[in-house]
């Protein structure tokens, strides 16, 4: 594992939190291709105001039946701590009957703000939504929704620190781990145990007309033992579970 920098520590957010946090998680994907067709413009005031009130929003369906866990990862400074990362995750401890969790999320037009592609939302999360719900069908599991990093505080150790905080909760409730792998966060879950369980290709080029630049992995290495060799102008991303480790308590 990653060495964590000690000047790195991790907490339970608070809404006081929010822009911080809305501001990494912008900035953080801010040269991914799908965040580029969700803002395809300057990101607006609006839309970086409501990013941050998603994040503290009460669960909708299907997630009512979850609690949200967001935790923050901060780089103490002689100034004072930093926010610099942060996950949230989504804890269920009870399964759920198929009335209540094959439901999809609500989405409306302005959930994104001024300035955004609501279609490019729907067309994206909703199909990663669905593809998670057909495999874990309701039963009670820790998912990972989000993990990210600030882009000028990167290995430090906080995203390793992030994944840690929730695999060993995982581990102490007995429960077992979610999550979506992207090019650039798959080899971190790994290392913490998880493992391939399907994979989502997304036409991009086809859909959107975007052509994948040199610089950009859109995960055509990723899973292959159990995906197809990935087309030009797609976009591969993981779903992976981890299992609670041997011996691991049930509270």
């Amino acid at each position: 594992m990653a060495l964590q920098d000690p000047r790195v520590r991790i907490r339970e957010a608070t809404p006081a939190d929010a822009n911080a946090m809305a501001e990494i998680q912008l900035a953080a994907f801010g040269t991914d291709v799908i965040n580029q067709l969700l803002y395809p413009g300057e990101i607006t005031e609006d839309a970086k105001t409501k990013a941050a009130e998603s994040l503290f929003a009460p669960p909708e369906p299907p997630h009512q039946s979850s609690e949200p866990l967001l935790v923050v990862a901060e780089l103490v400074l002689e100034n004072g701590p930093e926010v610099i990362a942060f996950a949230k995750w989504s804890l269920r401890r009870e399964s759920v009957p198929e009335e209540e969790w094959d439901v999809e999320p609500s989405v409306s037009p302005d959930m994104l703000g001024e300035g955004s592609n609501i279609e490019v939302f729907k067309w994206f999360h909703l199909t990663l939504h669905r593809k998670l719900r057909s495999f874990s069908r309701g039963e009670a599991m820790l998912y990972l929704e989000v993990l990210v990093c600030a882009p000028h505080r990167q290995r430090l150790g906080a995203g390793f620190a992030l994944v840690r905080w929730g695999v060993d909760l995982a581990d102490r409730l007995g429960l077992v781990c979610w999550v979506e792998g992207s090019a650039y966060s798959y080899r971190l879950y790994m290392r913490y145990g998880f493992d391939d369980v399907t994979v989502v290709d997304l036409r991009v080029t086809e859909t959107w007309g975007v052509v994948k630049p040199e610089d950009q992995d859109w995960g055509g290495n990723l899973a292959l033992e159990i995906g197809r060799s990935l087309p030009v102008g797609e976009l591969r991303t993981v779903i992976m579970k981890r299992l609670p480790s041997p011996g691991s308590l049930q509270l």
